[in-house]
């Protein structure tokens, strides 16, 4: 090949390339979570949400306005001259409600709870984020080492393949040697394929995680965590998790909620204020008061009360469903970590070295004529099976880590 002939496949080569992936610390992604996940967003605008309901029950209710006018005449009309020559009856009122039973103290209560617990939620949220953040993370970091290693399979089968070529040439190996190396390139090859399919699929993950609309250029790039992680940090007290705060301010609200259709028995009143001019009746301006009360017996509002009751039991059997499934999920996951770390460790420093030195021996005794194509084969197919469940361990451990560090997480929504 001549040098312009390189060159141009040098230019061809470059231009058919895939772009190079943005490589991204798991400091980063958190950031990018933060600002651009779907999820936390919604949360967060059902936050907004609740503090608007907030103000609203605390809002006291407004003077009402009226003003009126009667008594006109289809025969003699509204009369003549100025305004106050009218022959019309003209009035003026101003009403107020007075709440009894304390009803805006308990819609207060009950919007703040809310609130309460639509903060809580958001944290929470971000709390479960954080797991599927770095499932998905450490999940891309694995596609990737299984593709590069796929690929690396690929290229040493196609150069064993060459080999076995120009030695069937000089006659130093059977032609059926060289099919069953053909045969493995073509699974080795399948693999790859495979390997590529997974790497784009983490990608895409991710990107949905982070809001990110390019998610072919997402690459992770820290490190697996420490081997030593286990669950070492004591958990803290139950009461200080996210959600189970986030159920009690639902039992506080359902509660005040609870108060607050009880209330509904003390009916309120409203008092009016009234200015009326009937030049036809009374020269001048003339005033009235009023004051009303809804009528109705004491079962008017049982069906609120009744929703209202049912509701706060409802509250509390969630609270209570959620602590006890709290309490068993910290049993499950610290012993979940305690599997996953040792299995890594058995796969690092017990397994890793033996299949290695397996396959070394393997390679050397096949090219010495002392092991078959068969056995080296086998120990190249053991050897890709081991690195997939070395990662395969390695992803499982960085997993349980994160769901142990989310299920000990104090209220601000951070590992202790």
């Amino acid at each position: 090949m001549n040098t312009t002939t390189r060159c141009a496949a040098l230019v061809a080569a470059l231009l058919i390339a895939p772009a190079t992936a943005s490589a991204l610390t798991m400091a980063e992604a958190e950031q990018a979570m933060a600002r651009h996940n779907p999820d936390l967003l919604a949360a967060a605008i059902a936050l907004r949400g609740s503090q608007g309901d907030a103000l609203a029950a605390s809002r006291r209710p407004s003077p009402e306005l009226s003003v009126g006018t009667s008594k006109i005449s289809r025969q003699e009309g509204i009369g003549p001259g100025r305004w106050k020559d009218k022959r019309v009856d003209s009035t003026l009122g101003l009403g107020w409600t007075w709440e009894r039973g304390g009803k805006r103290g308990w819609r207060m209560r009950q919007a703040d709870a809310l609130v309460d617990a639509a903060t809580l939620g958001l944290l929470d949220g971000r709390r479960q984020q954080q797991v599927a953040l770095h499932e998905a993370y450490f999940g891309l970091k694995a596609a990737q080492e299984l593709c590069s290693i796929a690929e690396e399979d690929r290229r040493a089968s196609a150069e064993g393949l060459a080999a076995a070529a120009r030695q069937v040439a000089t006659g130093a190996m059977a032609p059926i040697e060289q099919s069953r190396l053909a045969v493995d390139d073509l699974k080795v090859a399948d693999a790859a394929r495979e390997a590529a399919l997974g790497l784009r699929d983490a990608r895409h993950v991710l990107a949905l995680l982070l809001g990110h609309d390019a998610g072919d250029a997402l690459s992770a790039d820290d490190d697996w965590p420490h081997p030593g992680a286990t669950a070492t940090t004591a958990p803290a007290a139950l009461d200080t998790r996210v959600d189970l705060r986030a159920a009690q301010a639902r039992v506080e609200a359902a509660d005040a909620a609870r108060a607050l259709a009880r209330s509904e028995r003390r009916r309120d009143v409203q008092f009016g204020l009234e200015a009326e001019r009937e030049p036809a009746d009374i020269g001048g301006v003339t005033w009235g008061v009023s004051m009303s009360v809804p009528l109705g017996g004491a079962r008017r509002w049982r069906g609120e009360q009744q929703r209202a009751e049912a509701d706060y039991d409802a509250a509390v059997l969630e609270q209570q469903q959620l602590r006890r499934e709290a309490t068993a999920e910290l049993d499950q996951l610290r012993h979940a970590l305690a599997a996953a770390a040792q299995r890594r460790a058995d796969h690092e420093h017990l397994q890793g070295p033996a299949a290695r030195q397996s396959l070394d021996g393997l390679e050397l005794a096949y090219r010495r004529g002392a092991a078959t194509l068969t056995d080296l084969l086998d120990a190249r197919r053991s050897w890709r099976e081991f690195e997939s469940d070395l990662i395969d361990a390695r992803l499982a451990h960085a997993s349980a880590l994160a769901r142990w560090n989310a299920a000990v997480s104090v209220s601000e929504g951070h590992t202790p």
